[in-house]
């Protein structure tokens, strides 16, 4: 099968699941509150340690810590002349934040009402901090799978972006400011659109920026 076709049904199928879920989530479904619950009791639990190594990592996966190692990113892609790969990161957590913004004043679900460890304001789901962290550390990794040769690096640096937004997702529960659903629905929403725009960039479609791929600095 083509690389085009699996992208498509990977694209459809991260679709329709963040659609079934944000649904879920804006109808209070039984089996998300039954999720959540789960969760929240088995991540819920704190040490001083544990919330200081959070709290780090809750900071690193913010909006705006993630918009400025994005920026300096772009400007280090473009500098070595890496031109699609800088605004395949730009686009895609540009995208991310608009559309994160837009449903979450759609759903408006209220944050948890057990204590905060850190201070939030505005609405729940979807995580903010999840979707953002996965919207720059996985076009990351695609970038690098591009740009670097040594399987050793690749495999290092995506052992490094996943733990990332993961830890980053993971923190969120645990400081108490979103559910678990949160979460979930901040890593669909962000897969889809990476996939999404991962697609456009890939298009031989002239029409769609003119843009043929994520390529290697030219040799000449």
């Amino acid at each position: 099968m083509k690389l085009s076709k699996v992208l498509y049904y990977l694209n459809s199928l991260l679709l329709v699941i963040f659609v079934i879920w944000t649904i879920s989530v804006a109808n209070h479904a039984t089996f998300i509150s039954q999720f959540d619950n789960y969760w929240i009791s088995a991540i819920y639990h704190h040490t001083n340690a544990s919330l200081f190594t959070l709290t780090t990592f809750t900071e690193i996966g913010g909006t705006v810590s993630t918009i400025i190692i994005t920026i300096v990113m772009v400007i280090l892609l473009c500098y070595f002349k890496y031109y699609y790969s800088a605004m395949f990161l730009a686009f895609t957590k540009i995208a991310v934040v608009i559309v994160n913004t837009i449903i979450k004043y759609w759903i408006r679900r209220p944050r948890p009402s057990h204590h905060h460890y850190v201070f939030e304001s505005g609405f729940s789901y979807p995580s903010g901090h999840s979707s953002s962290a996965l919207s720059l550390y996985v076009p990351l990794l695609i970038i690098s799978i591009y740009i670097f040769r040594k399987i050793s690096l690749k495999i290092l640096i995506g052992i490094a972006t996943s733990l990332l937004f993961i830890i980053i997702g993971y923190s969120r529960v645990f400081l108490g400011v979103h559910y678990p659903s949160d979460i979930i629905g901040g890593y669909l929403l962000a897969a889809t659109v990476v996939s999404i725009i991962y697609t456009l960039f890939r298009s031989k479609d002239p029409v769609i920026f003119n843009l043929k791929g994520i390529k290697h600095k030219s040799n000449n």
